[in-house]
C-alpha cells in the first residue's frame, strides 16, 4: 500500500512539478525534557526533505503556539525557550505543512512532555470546614490547599497543638484533616514540605482555632430570692444559673405555668439570669421555672419548679374597730326592728281573731234558722197534740 502511495505521489509530482516529504517530522530534545524554572529548553525537528515548495514549520507546547525563538537550518528547525511553571507537564511538538495547492502535506511530530521543577507559589491557605465552635467529642474538619503543589509534589502534614503530626487525606490540590477533640480549645495548621534539594519549600499555614464548650451535666438551678407566698401586687424575684455553661450565645426564658414572663424584666449575665416581676392572680398556684438555650452546643434544659401562691388583698383585709362597731350596731338595730315588727304583727293578728269570734256568736242567736232551740210554732203544736 505504501509503495502504491509513493508511486502516485511520484506520478503527480512529475505532472505538476511539486514535491512533498515522504515521512513525518522527527523531534528530539537537547539533554533532557525536564528542568528547573529559568533554565533553557531546546527542541529540534528534522525532515530528510522539505519538498518543493518547502514546508512551513510551526511549534506548539500544550495549546500554545510558540512564535518566538524559532530558528531554521537546512532540513532542521529549532525551538528554544525559557522554562516556567506554566509549561509543566505540557506536551511540545512541531508541525510541517506544505504550501502546495496540488499536494497535501500536514503532519506533526511525536510529542514530548516536559517537566518543570518549581515550588508552590504561596504558603498553604487554610479553611475551617466544620464550625469553629463544637461540642465535646465532636469532630472538627479543616482543609488546606494551594493553586499548585509544585514539582516534585510537596508532602502535607497537620499539626494540632501538642498532638503528634498527622498526614490527613490529600485530594489533588487539597489536604483534609478530621479530628475528634475533647479539650477546651485546640489550634490546627498544615505544613507543606518539598523533598527537592534545588529549592527549599517548607511553609506553614495560618492557625485556625477551634473552641470546645462543655455541656453541663445538670439542668439550671432555680432559686427564689423572695417568698413564693406573696400578696397580689408585690414583687417576686427569681434566680437561675448553670455553673458549667459557657457564657457565649446563651439565651434564657422565664415561665409561670403557661405564661411567659416579660423578658424586659430579666437580667442576663452568661450562665446566670435573674428576673423580678409583679405578682398577679393569673400566676396563682402556677409552677415557675426557667429555660436555658445555647445553640452553639445544642444545649436546651429546664430548671426545677417553684409553686407560687398569690394571696388576694380583698380576702385578707381586716376591718378597723370603728368600722366593726358601726357595722355591728347597724346589724343589731336591724335585728331589733325586725323583731319588733314581728311581735306587733303577732299581737294584731291575735286581737283580730278575738273580735271575729264574738261577732259570730251574736249572729247565731239573732238568726233562728241556725238556732238549736225550737220555735214558738213548734212548741204550740206540741201542746195541742198532748
Amino acid at each position: 500500500m505504501g509503495i502504491i502511495f509513493a508511486l502516485v505521489l511520484f506520478m503527480v509530482s512529475l505532472v505538476s512539478g511539486d514535491t512533498i516529504p515522504t515521512s513525518r517530522p522527527s523531534i528530539s530534545y537537547q539533554s533532557s525534557s525536564s528542568g528547573y524554572e529559568g533554565e533553557t529548553m531546546k527542541f529540534s525537528c528534522y525532515l530528510s526533505s522539505l519538498g518543493d515548495p518547502q514546508v512551513r514549520w510551526s511549534w506548539f507546547c500544550g495549546q500554545e503556539q510558540m512564535r518566538s525563538h524559532i530558528t531554521y537550518s537546512t532540513t532542521y528547525t529549532y525551538l528554544t525557550f525559557r522554562l516556567s511553571r506554566k509549561y509543566h507537564q505540557k506536551a511540545c511538538f512541531c508541525r510541517a505543512t506544505s504550501p502546495s495547492s496540488i499536494l497535501v502535506y500536514n503532519r506533526t511530530s511525536s510529542r514530548y512532555q516536559i517537566y518543570v521543577y518549581h515550588s508552590p507559589p504561596t504558603k498553604p491557605i487554610i479553611y475551617p470546614v466544620s464550625p469553629t465552635t463544637v461540642r465535646p467529642e465532636e469532630k472538627i474538619q479543616v482543609k488546606c490547599n494551594l493553586t499548585s503543589l509544585g514539582y516534585p509534589t510537596i508532602s502535607w502534614r497537620w499539626f494540632c497543638d501538642n498532638q503528634a503530626p498527622s498526614y490527613g487525606t490529600t485530594i489533588e490540590l487539597e489536604t483534609y484533616l478530621s479530628l475528634n477533640i475533647n479539650k477546651r480549645s485546640v489550634g490546627c495548621r498544615c505544613r507543606g514540605t518539598s523533598s527537592n534539594s534545588y529549592y527549599q519549600y517548607d511553609e506553614f499555614s495560618d492557625l485556625v482555632q477551634f473552641s470546645v464548650f462543655p455541656i453541663p451535666d445538670d439542668p439550671p438551678a432555680l432559686t427564689s430570692l423572695t417568698p413564693m407566698d406573696v400578696s397580689e401586687g408585690e414583687d417576686v424575684s427569681l434566680l437561675c444559673s448553670v455553673p458549667k455553661l459557657s457564657n457565649l450565645d446563651v439565651s434564657w426564658a422565664w415561665y409561670c405555668g403557661n405564661h411567659r414572663l416579660p423578658s424586659d424584666r430579666a437580667e442576663q449575665s452568661g450562665a446566670h439570669t435573674k428576673i423580678s416581676f409583679i405578682a398577679e392572680m393569673k400566676y396563682h398556684q402556677q409552677f415557675c421555672y426557667c429555660r436555658a438555650n445555647q445553640s452553639l452546643v445544642h444545649y436546651v434544659a429546664y430548671s426545677n419548679l417553684k409553686r407560687m401562691t398569690i394571696i388576694s388583698e380583698v380576702a385578707t383585709s381586716c376591718l378597723s374597730p370603728v368600722t366593726f362597731g358601726s357595722t355591728t350596731g347597724l346589724l343589731l338595730a336591724i335585728i331589733v326592728a325586725l323583731f319588733t315588727v314581728v311581735v306587733l304583727q303577732c299581737v294584731r293578728l291575735r286581737k283580730n281573731n278575738g273580735t271575729e269570734e264574738t261577732k259570730s256568736s251574736n249572729e247565731v242567736h239573732q238568726n233562728p234558722v241556725y238556732s238549736n232551740e225550737p220555735s214558738y210554732e213548734t212548741l204550740q203544736r206540741n201542746e195541742t197534740n198532748t
